[in-house]
């Protein structure tokens, strides 16, 4: 068995927290509406309540038809965009989001073994990019996937990604393991690739922490934090 050379990364509640940037979106999504005249307070509790009560795909509808305003298509559409890009007509708005601690101290200590870093990560791709970039992790990442560039179909658990980036850094696939934070998704598209399997972050605030747990045979450790990856990455060197 070859030794570890490449750890790829999920992003979104792996490396940084995605409520973050959920917020952030909120945060720009209000202010457009206020921009624009259409509202005449903010809307950000109410996104965020709405959000929290579950909500997740007719946010805006929902609020602002409790605003007493009937939104039409051409109006979402613009507030989608500007949630997911953090632009609009009146500028862009840098994401408020961070690297988690760990996640930080993790990318240093790899990058400082020599092993290769890889970042491979579904969502509209307006919105994935703009996260990479406000993270800076182009210049911390050895390959960064975002697989919306080739549409939806190819979302995990498709293993399009994991094949693509362990050819472009010229990795032998068994000595490749990818660190997620969902079992529902995650953990299937490395292993058709034939990757090692995965290790499953799985965070206290994490959306996924009390999923069920995939196969054993899809798994190598479950973590509670990426610090606990030394350890982890050696057994996988023994």
């Amino acid at each position: 068995m070859p030794a570890i050379a490449l750890v790829a990364f999920d992003l979104d509640d792996t490396l940084y927290p995605e409520r973050a940037f959920v917020r952030s979106g909120f945060r720009v999504v209000s202010d457009y509406l206020q921009q624009e005249g259409v509202v005449d307070r903010p809307l950000l509790a109410d996104f965020e309540a709405a959000f929290d009560a579950g909500e997740r795909r007719n946010v805006f509808d929902r609020v602002l038809r409790a605003a007493g305003i009937e939104p039409d298509a051409a109006l979402v559409r613009s507030l989608v965009e500007a949630y997911r890009s953090h632009r609009s007509r009146h500028g862009f708005v840098r994401p408020g989001i961070r690297l988690f601690d760990d996640a930080d101290r993790a990318l240093g200590r790899l990058a400082g073994q020599g092993i290769r870093l890889g970042l491979v990560s579904d969502g509209p791709l307006a919105a994935q990019e703009v996260k990479v970039e406000a993270l800076g992790l182009a210049a911390r990442m050895d390959a960064v996937i975002l697989t919306d560039t080739w549409g939806p179909a190819f979302w995990k658990p498709h293993p399009r990604a994991f094949v693509e980036v362990a050819r472009r850094l010229a990795v032998e696939p068994r000595a490749c393991f990818y660190v997620a934070d969902n079992p529902e998704k995650d953990f299937d598209g490395p292993a058709a690739a034939g990757w090692r399997p995965s290790v499953w972050v799985r965070r206290g605030e994490s959306t996924y922490r009390d999923a069920a747990p995939p196969e054993k045979r899809l798994l190598s450790a479950t973590v509670a934090s990426l610090d606990d990856l030394d350890g982890v990455l050696k057994g996988m060197q023994t």
